[in-house]
Parts: C-alpha cells; sequence; structure tokens
C-alpha cells in the first residue's frame, strides 16, 4: 500500500505556485502593456502640444510688449516662448516648434534693428539660429528612430545630444538678450 504524505502534496503545489506565478504575473504585465501603450502616444501628444500652446501663449505676450514699446518685459517673454521640449509623439508638432522658433528669431531681430548696430548681437543672434537649427535636424533624426526600442543606442545619444542643446540654447538667448538689453540702454544713454 502506498503512502502519500500531506506534506509532499503541499511541498509539490508551493514549487508549482513559484514557478506559475512569477510567469503569470509577468504575462499579465506584458499583456497590460501591449493594451496601455497605445493609450499613452496620444495622452504624450496631448501633454506636448500642451507646452508648446504656453510657449505660443509666452509669445503673444511678447508681441503685446513689443506693441507697447516695453523691451525688456518681451524679451523676458521670448525667453520663455522657447520650446525645447523633446518632441516624441506627434512629428508635425517638431515642425510647427521649429516654425515658431524661426518666428521668435525674426522678433529678436526686429527688436535687434531698433537698436545701434553693433557686432555682437548679431554673433549671439547667429549662436541661437545655429543652435536651433541644429536642434530641428536632431528632433527629426530623433523621430525617424521612435519606432525604436527606449534602449536603442543611437536613441538614446540623440535623446542626450537634444537635452545638451535644450540647455545651450537656454544659455545663448539669455546671452543674446544680456547683449540686447545693454545695446538698449547704450541708446537710451546717447539719446
Amino acid at each position: 500500500m502506498a503512502y502519500s504524505s500531506p506534506v509532499g502534496g503541499a511541498v509539490s503545489t508551493v514549487v508549482v505556485a513559484v514557478i506559475v506565478v512569477p510567469l503569470a504575473l509577468a504575462l499579465a504585465v506584458g499583456l497590460s502593456l501591449l493594451i496601455v501603450r497605445p493609450l499613452l502616444t496620444p495622452a504624450r501628444a496631448a501633454l506636448e502640444r500642451a507646452r508648446f500652446q504656453r510657449c505660443l501663449a509666452r509669445c503673444a505676450r511678447a508681441d503685446g510688449h513689443l506693441e507697447a514699446h516695453r523691451r525688456e518685459l518681451a524679451l523676458h517673454e521670448l525667453e520663455a516662448a522657447f520650446c525645447v521640449q523633446i518632441v516624441r509623439a506627434d512629428p508635425t508638432l517638431a515642425e510647427q516648434i521649429a516654425r515658431h522658433h524661426t518666428g521668435l528669431l525674426g522678433r529678436f531681430l526686429s527688436v535687434a534693428d531698433d537698436l545701434p548696430h553693433e557686432r555682437v548681437r548679431l554673433l549671439a543672434l547667429a549662436k541661437v539660429d545655429r543652435l536651433v537649427e541644429r536642434r530641428r535636424e536632431m528632433q527629426h533624426a530623433y523621430l525617424q528612430l521612435r519606432s525604436r526600442s527606449w534602449r536603442d543606442g543611437r536613441r538614446q545619444q540623440l535623446e542626450r545630444e537634444l537635452r545638451r542643446n535644450g540647455r545651450e540654447l537656454r544659455v545663448a538667448v539669455r546671452e543674446l538678450i544680456a547683449d540686447l538689453l545693454v545695446l538698449g540702454a547704450r541708446k537710451v544713454a546717447y539719446q
């Protein structure tokens, strides 16, 4: 007569549970990601668009300040109007941001045209222009790689470069604004 121990059955149940439960959890998480991922893209696109809308609003405030001849306030609004987010979801948004930056450069140029012509401001403006153009190129390349894994080396490198470019762009815009404010103070002193 065979004797079956209740302890032996419990051990085998525990062993099966230790193996099956993690597999079931991994499967459930994997399926959840497959379901949730398509929903994340529209949500991310909405957040990116909302950030860009805030930049457009800053630009509109800057235009109002320029019309009222409040140059310093306008320059600070223009600084905040630069959109240095990394666009991950919507390629059309990346192009809109590039056109927006071109418009901002035009506004800086119009402010500079009202000031005495100095070589320094042209160098600062050229630096901002170069960084904006480089950002547009990198953003385009990044969006070409968006279907790759987030662990892809080239994609990670582009993200780092875009972040670095964003920091450099912010610094260059501050330098440009400082130059324009100094030149504006000189113009007032001459009059």
